[in-house]
């Protein structure tokens, strides 16, 4: 019987690009967002290869709507095997000062309380079954103080609460981890460049690599740890960043490097 994966934030970007990496390695997917129109085409496009889709509006803001979309997914389509949680916002760089306090307190509901949320249910009805696999996505400035005040936080606290829910689940069956991605060419840091708000050079060569991270680059990654070869991993966040960690530290010593780059 093939695995039912939920992706939340399906719909485009990174969750998008794991619900085809998932697909193709033969699970059943079921494509949740808070855009109902788009979730219903990325599925639309997926069957056309030939795969198992299905899309639901979700929003992970909401506690029981997170539930209830549980419960319909568990009786009308089966049994969730895995989940990726991959809903998240974005903003731009800003001081605490100026942080609107709206702002803020919407980004913690959908980074953090959101991961809470579907975490939660999740694993609640695999724990009846003493098996699963769950994916978060944290970020690079979960290991870094970066200029934006209250996603900074929300990816510290989803850090931290992966490793929480690890050792509470781990004890029937379930894993849980993160991943950690660079800044990835979504269609929502593709909309800030387009605004001027990212520079896309300097987004490549923020890292060791010196390339531009694709959705699919943080969806692979995704993949193994919610696959068997990871069966001894959990708790972790995983940076899948270019080397962006290693790039930074090294880059701020303060003399120069004899010999660097030939």
């Amino acid at each position: 019987m093939s695995r039912i994966s939920v992706i939340t934030g399906g719909a485009s970007g990174i969750g998008r690009a794991t619900a085809e990496v998932l697909a193709e390695q033969g699970d059943i997917v079921v494509i949740a967002d808070r855009d109902a129109e788009g979730a219903i085409r990325a599925a639309e496009e997926l069957k056309v290869a030939g795969v198992t889709a299905h899309a639901l509006a979700l929003d992970v803001a909401d506690d029981q709507g997170v539930e209830d979309f549980f419960d319909r997914v568990e009786s009308e389509i089966g049994p969730v095997g895995a989940v990726v949680h991959a809903a998240g916002i974005l903003q731009n760089a800003m001081t605490t000062e100026r942080m609107d306090r709206a702002e803020a307190d919407r980004i913690m509901d959908v980074n953090y309380r959101g991961t809470w949320s579907v975490n939660v249910a999740a694993c609640r009805r695999m724990k009846a079954r003493q098996a699963g696999a769950i994916v978060n996505l944290a970020s690079i400035n979960s290991f870094a103080a970066l200029p934006i005040p209250s996603y900074n936080v929300s990816k510290v606290a989803v850090k931290a609460l992966t490793e929480i829910l690890a050792v509470e689940y781990g004890v029937h069956g379930i894993r849980v981890n993160a991943v950690g991605p660079t800044y990835t060419i979504t269609p929502a840091i593709q909309a800030r460049i387009d605004s001027g708000h990212r520079d896309p050079e300097a987004i490549r060569d923020s890292g060791a690599l010196k390339i531009l991270v694709r959705p699919r680059n943080i969806a692979e990654p995704i993949a193994f740890l919610l696959s068997d070869a990871a069966a001894a991993i959990t708790g972790v966040t995983l940076p899948v960043d270019a080397g962006w960690a290693a790039n930074t530290t090294y880059s701020s010593y303060v003399a120069p490097v004899e010999g660097f780059g030939q």
